[in-house]
């Protein structure tokens, strides 16, 4: 990679708090991740498509990972009312680089308004 490209790659960061995270890694639990995913301090959770054409699985074990896995729950949730959503393009597994095309899919679970 040349040094002008390694220069213009940056951390990645959580769109929705815009701390910088770690790397994905191969999560472990739950029938349904195939990505590599992670957590953000701020709660939120993040999958890694290398490809940027399995965003709909991807976005879904992120959904499923704010969930624990409980499938009911991750499917019974409504955008901009029960969780965010971010996403983070042109990453490659380590930063954000101008050449890659991966994409990062974020969701953070709001806090529920009536627990009831």
């Amino acid at each position: 990679m040349s040094r002008f490209l390694r220069d213009r790659a940056q951390p990645a960061r959580c769109p929705l708090c815009r701390a910088v995270i770690s790397p994905p890694k191969h999560v472990k639990e739950g029938l349904w991740y195939e990505f590599d995913g992670g957590f953000c301090q701020c709660g939120a959770a993040y999958a890694y498509d290398p490809t940027a054409r399995n965003g709909g699985p991807a976005l879904l074990q992120a959904m499923l990972m704010a969930c624990r896995g409980d499938m009911e729950k991750a499917m019974s949730l409504s955008p901009d009312t029960d969780y965010d959503e971010g996403h983070v393009h042109r990453y490659d597994g380590h930063h954000v680089n101008p050449q890659a095309f991966g994409t990062l899919y974020f969701i953070r679970r709001r806090p529920a308004i009536n627990s009831d």
